[in-house]
């Protein structure tokens, strides 16, 4: 049995290194999810196989098996040899102890598995269902960003009645639903609870969820062709988490590399490629963990895991620590509205900037999620956008976009003077009812448009930036949140 879980922690830890190392970043979230999902069942199952090989090909085999027979034949063992005696009395306890901890735990994660369960049969029961195109939407009093489980989308009552969810968010549940991402949560949360000692399985879990995220923002992007507008939703979100543990959600996790992912491009020959790669893989690894002969004498190699960080392992003394939080002071501005504290960076002087960006980046990882202030690399440029003549003619409707070209705020009339083709970038933003009373309701969307010679400034000088730039501290706020 140890042998057994042995080659299964290390067949599934193998493959997961595989998949991070390479296939993770590359854009063919199909196959990833394939990928995941049968790297467990193979981890599992492979070691169950047996192979009968012909005994001439073997010949270290057969020299290990005549040499136990003749220490059998060699006579039985008494009660007096200390190494039977050894064998009865010491394994034998252990090994209850060891089955009746696993059970005690294993029970423990199926009846948090029945009660994530039982909780949207409630939610469901409870609440009003409204039917929308092919989405069964739940409507709850919580103020959550929506989720979805099987057919079901679980969203706000309030904002559903003041039509105040975007097309994007209900797009991506509708993604997740579609695709039926549900069963993949419920496979892993079961080979969670029988194999929770396995500290792949959990990293598994993760992978899954992120990949089905790349999967649902490829679908939206796809039917509503606009990045951009698309990523700054997702940052608007980004703070909000649902906390279901096994939902679909709209802002699940790690937005930096699902920013990333929509930028990707993999060409067919890379995927071909990498996808006959992982199935090499998966043959090499039949024989080194199926039950075969001439595995016994192939030593086991389990590589070991690397980490990046742009942090050192020491981080950096209490009197730089005290330096950075007195350069952020000098530019600190606070206030109190309503009863409510608020604060505000001024700009701060390039030296100042120069000697944060240093300071924060020796900090130690533990060191950088203290800081309520950090230094991030400066933002990519936004991909280019192909504007349709369709998506061009609407644009010039005042009672629906305000326009900017290039920056500047121009009557929807001047586009008369262009073509769809004139620009190489466009960025919708949708106006909340607060932002449109403030300019008397004219236009429920901002656009900004700019020329191609405009948009290749704009990248230039963003491709050149390579510096940090002090903002707040994302990662600490969502930790920190996480923990409430």
């Amino acid at each position: 049995m140890s042998i057994y879980l042995f080659k299964f922690a290390v067949c599934s830890a193998l493959l997961l290194i595989l998949y991070h190392l390479v296939l993770e970043k590359e854009k063919m979230p199909v196959f990833n999810r394939f990928y995941l999902l049968f790297s467990l069942l193979f981890s599992g199952l492979i070691p169950l196989v047996s192979y009968e090989l012909p005994v001439e090909t073997l010949p270290s085999v057969v020299e290990k098996t005549q040499t136990l027979s003749t220490v059998i034949q060699s006579g039985p063992l008494t009660p007096n040899d200390p190494v039977s005696i050894s064998a009865v009395t010491d394994t034998l306890p252990l090994t209850t102890y060891l089955w009746g901890l696993y059970g005690v735990i294993t029970l423990a994660f199926l009846l948090r598995f029945t009660k994530n369960l039982y909780s949207f049969w409630q939610l469901i029961r409870t609440h009003l269902v409204v039917k929308k195109g092919e989405m069964n939407l739940v409507l709850i009093p919580q103020n959550n960003t929506p989720y979805s489980f099987g057919k079901y989308v679980f969203v706000n009552r309030w904002a559903f009645e003041n039509d105040d969810i975007e097309a994007e968010i209900l797009q991506h549940e509708q993604a997740h639903i579609r695709q039926h991402h549900t069963l993949d949560v419920l496979f892993i949360e079961l080979v969670l609870a029988f194999c929770w000692w396995n500290p792949a399985v959990w990293l598994y879990r993760r992978a899954i969820r992120l990949n089905h995220e790349f999967l649902a923002d490829d679908w939206v992007i796809k039917t509503h062709r606009n990045p951009p507008a698309y990523q700054y939703l997702l940052l608007h979100k980004i703070c909000q988490h649902n906390g279901v543990t096994l939902a679909s959600s709209f802002n699940y996790l790690i937005t930096k590399k699902r920013f990333k992912m929509m930028n990707k491009f993999t060409s067919m020959k890379r995927a071909y490629l990498l996808q006959t790669t992982a199935l090499c893989v998966f043959s090499g690894l039949v024989f080194i963990f199926s039950d075969i002969s001439f595995a016994q004498n192939a030593p086991n190699v389990v590589p070991q895991s690397t980490t990046e960080a742009d942090f050192t392992k020491e981080g950096v003394s209490q009197a730089m620590l005290d330096e950075y939080q007195q350069i952020i002071e000098k530019y600190l501005v606070k206030g109190e509205k309503n009863g409510k504290d608020w604060y505000r960076l001024d700009r701060v002087s390039e030296p100042d900037r120069a000697r944060l960006e240093v300071i924060f980046r020796a900090m130690s990882e533990e060191q950088q999620l203290k800081q309520n202030w950090a230094m991030i690399p400066p933002l990519k440029p936004f991909p280019p956008t192909v504007l349709t003549e369709k998506e061009f003619d609407a644009y010039k409707n005042p009672k629906i976009y305000g326009v900017w070209i290039d920056d500047k705020k121009v009557p929807n009339s001047v586009l008369n003077k262009y073509t769809a083709s004139d620009f190489s970038l466009a960025l919708v933003s949708k106006l909340y009812k607060n932002a449109q009373a403030t300019i008397g309701f004219k236009y429920k969307f901002q656009l900004n448009l700019m020329t191609t010679g405009y948009y290749e400034k704009y990248r230039a000088e963003r491709l050149a930036n390579k510096k940090y730039w002090l903002t707040n501290n994302m990662e600490k706020f969502r930790r920190d949140n996480q923990k409430k």
